[in-house]
Parts: structure tokens; sequence; C-alpha cells
């Protein structure tokens, strides 16, 4: 419990750090499908980092090491609301979620498996295309632009995602940071570092 304490007072500080100033732009249509035909091929990547959830009721903090092998995924969650660990895997038809000693649970959605198991109305589905600074497909959205013509704020289907916080080492850059919120539900995403396959790697130098 101390641990946790610890871990949960060391994430409030670094998600309440500095509030973003910037002067924010309504993107361009033009540079927004060149910006989604490009982040569109980075399909096979691994990030690691922190998750925050606050509620109307609750509040609760976890890691995360996320693995995208194309359509295929492996989300591997430590702390979440007291647990030792949580592990979802799935891909477009078929999801499962493992708890420590108890047996998996198999759902057709990460969206039911993570409202079921934990209360999180998650759209884990849209996700998968807002770490990449994408809209999901089929919805409308907005979207805005920082000074360095990197997405800030984007609003679909009722969510705004904000990024404030960007890693550099690639081109187009990767969000260090993203801050989803909807009704009384927020969760706060950093990102510490991002992990991309050797093949993609030479895609994003050659950008």
């Amino acid at each position: 419990m101390k641990y946790l304490a610890l871990l949960m007072l060391s994430l409030s500080v670094l998600i309440t750090g500095c509030s973003s100033t910037q002067k924010l732009e309504q993107t361009e249509e033009g540079y927004m499908q060149q910006h989604t035909d490009a982040l569109s091929r980075l399909t096979h990547w691994q990030v690691s980092g922190k998750i925050r959830i606050k509620t109307a009721d609750d509040s609760d903090s976890a890691n995360i090491v996320w693995q995208q092998d194309g359509q295929l995924y492996n989300i591997v969650l430590s702390g979440p609301l007291g647990q030792t660990g949580a592990t979802i895997q799935g891909g477009p038809y078929r999801v499962k979620l493992s708890l420590p000693e108890q047996p998996p649970y198999i759902g057709s959605t990460p969206e039911d498996l993570l409202q079921t198991h934990f209360g999180w109305d998650l759209p884990l589905s849209h996700l998968f295309y807002w770490i990449r600074t994408l809209p999901a497909p089929g919805s409308d959205y907005q979207a805005q632009s920082n000074e360095k013509q990197q997405l800030a704020r984007m609003i679909q289907d009722g969510w705004e995602i904000n990024y404030d916080r960007y890693h550099a080492q690639y081109q187009p850059a990767l969000p260090g940071r993203m801050k989803i919120k909807k009704d009384q539900l927020q969760l706060i995403f950093v990102i510490n570092q991002w992990q991309i396959s050797d093949q993609q790697v030479a895609w994003f130098k050659a950008q």
C-alpha cells in the first residue's frame, strides 16, 4: 500500500505539471489527410508508460506496456484497482482478459471486458488510433494543431483528446502524453517510451 501511494503521488505530480499555453489553430483538411496517410502506416510498435483513470467517484493508476502487431495487441497492466496485474490480448473479433488466479474472460470487444471487470467505460478500439494521433475511422472529428504543426486537440464521438507532449526522436513525432476526457471520466496516458520495428524505423527516417 505504501508503494502504491508513492506511485500515485509521483504520477499525480507528473501529470499535473505545467499547463499548456500554446496557441492552437484549426487543422487544415489537406494536412490532416497527409498526416493520416503517414501515421496509418505505423502498425507494429510497443509503448510503455503509466495511465491514470479518474471518475466521479474514484481514481486509479497503473503501469502499462502495450504491444501492437498489426491488428493484434497485447496490453499488460500492473497495479489496476489493487490487482497485481492484468493482460488484455485480442484482435478484431476476440478479446481475452487475464487476471491473477482467475480463469480468463473472453469477449468480442475490449470495451465490454473493461466495463464489466473494472467499471471503465473506455473506447480502447478508438485508442488504437488516438495513440498515433489519428482519428478513429467511421465518425466525424474536429482537430487542432499547435505551432509546431503537431496535433494538439481532437474531439470525436464525444471524447476530447489532448496531446501536450511529444517524443521527437521519430518524425512524425509520436505522443508523450495524452489526456482523454468524456463527461466525468478522464484517462491520462503518459508514454515514457516508444519502440517500433526496424522496418518502420527506416520508414520514419525516410519521411
